[in-house]
């Protein structure tokens, strides 16, 4: 059975659907990473689930136990605000020790939460001392030290720089397994997401879009939202011409033949997708098909790859992925191949509402 249960949850105000019959269950123990651009729902979502907001349909369930109308206090869920809300007459650690005296809880967990947000050397100090991104550590180690056993964090390390994002997320997953912590944790950035969480909610416009591994989402997109959204992807639209033998001839717009891994229906109209990684930079066309000229607009060194940005025709750029090793291996003016390995192609129904909405970020 499953700790935490949302089912069939709807959430307007006035006439905006923030959330559009959410379900979805969660184990207790699980780290799930809840996805999403700006006014996808997240925050309503979290809060519907902390109590502070009251769901238009729906329940939520702990534990078997249906806490859809108890208070935010009768619930084993802890909510950590996007805007910190701290007490500015205290200071850090008494800011995070708050809610765990209340409960009576011991504090060695003020301190080692303290800890393992690295503000031990700012234990003393006021919020109106700190960065933002110290703020916002300190409201993650008030939420970790709460005794809760749910967590629900509203994009929990988006203040930090790079470096202690990444030290820190894995910091924080880390102490949650330990603790047998339940976490919702919310972000609009993919690969924070993909990188920590035991499973992925993709949410747009209120609705569910895939749950799944982060692996299993980034590798089957359920649709080209989805695709998108995890990463930067080359799109064609196409007709299918023929289907035999598992592989499909696409008639791709701008390109030409094209042949992908799997058995679409001829006559398909038909979205191809392959993300950056997946394509071939060639400086000859040694490969039988999916071989496409075209010529290096731009050059974006990252340190440990090199995006290549290509253009194929007019109006169809292509970006491709390479470990830098050495040196850039085209420069821009170049004339190079791009080379579309047929097993890489992510293949989608042409969305009823056209390309550009179904990619759109809001």
């Amino acid at each position: 059975m499953a700790y935490l249960e949302v089912e069939g949850v709807s959430k307007s105000y006035g006439p905006i659907k923030a959330l559009r019959d959410v379900s979805f269950s969660v184990n207790r123990g699980e780290y799930l990473c809840i996805l999403g651009p700006t006014g996808a729902g997240k925050t309503t979502l979290l809060k519907v689930i902390a109590g502070l907001i009251k769901p238009d349909k729906g329940r939520i369930l702990i534990d078997e136990e249906d806490v859809t109308f108890l208070p935010p206090e009768l619930r084993a869920a802890a909510y950590m605000p996007q805007g910190y809300a701290l007490f500015p007459h205290m200071r850090v650690w008494e800011n995070i020790a708050y809610g765990t005296l209340i409960r009576g809880l011991p504090l060695e967990r003020v301190w080692a939460s303290i800890k393992m947000v690295g503000l031990a050397h700012k234990a003393y100090s006021y919020p109106h001392e700190l960065s933002g991104g110290q703020q916002q550590r300190v409201a993650l180690a008030r939420v970790v030290s709460s005794g809760s056993k749910i967590l629900l964090l509203d994009e929990p390390l988006s203040a930090l720089d790079l470096l202690l994002n990444i030290e820190l997320r894995y910091e924080l997953h880390r102490y949650a397994k330990s603790m047998g912590l339940t976490v919702l944790h919310v972000t609009h950035n993919s690969e924070e997401a993909l990188s920590i969480a035991d499973r992925v909610l993709i949410l747009r416009k209120g609705k569910v879009q895939q749950i799944g591994r982060p692996d299993e989402v980034y590798a089957k997109p359920r649709n080209l939202f989805v695709a998108r959204f995890l990463g930067e992807i080359t799109v064609v639209e196409g007709v299918v011409r023929a289907s035999i033998d598992n592989r499909s001839v696409v008639e791709a717009k701008g390109l030409g033949r094209l042949v992908v891994n799997g058995s679409v229906n001829k006559g398909s109209h038909v979205v191809i997708a392959y993300r950056p990684e997946d394509l071939v930079l060639l400086s000859s066309p040694s490969e039988p098909y999916n071989v496409f000229r075209g010529k290096v607009i731009d050059v974006e060194f990252e340190g440990l790859r090199v995006r290549i940005h290509v253009m194929l025709s007019k109006g169809l750029e292509s970006v491709i992925d390479q470990w830098f090793v050495h040196e850039i291996p085209f420069k821009k003016g170049e004339t190079v191949y791009v080379y579309l390995p047929p097993e890489k192609a992510l293949i989608f129904e042409y969305p009823r509402e056209g390309i550009s909405q179904a990619l759109a970020l809001e």
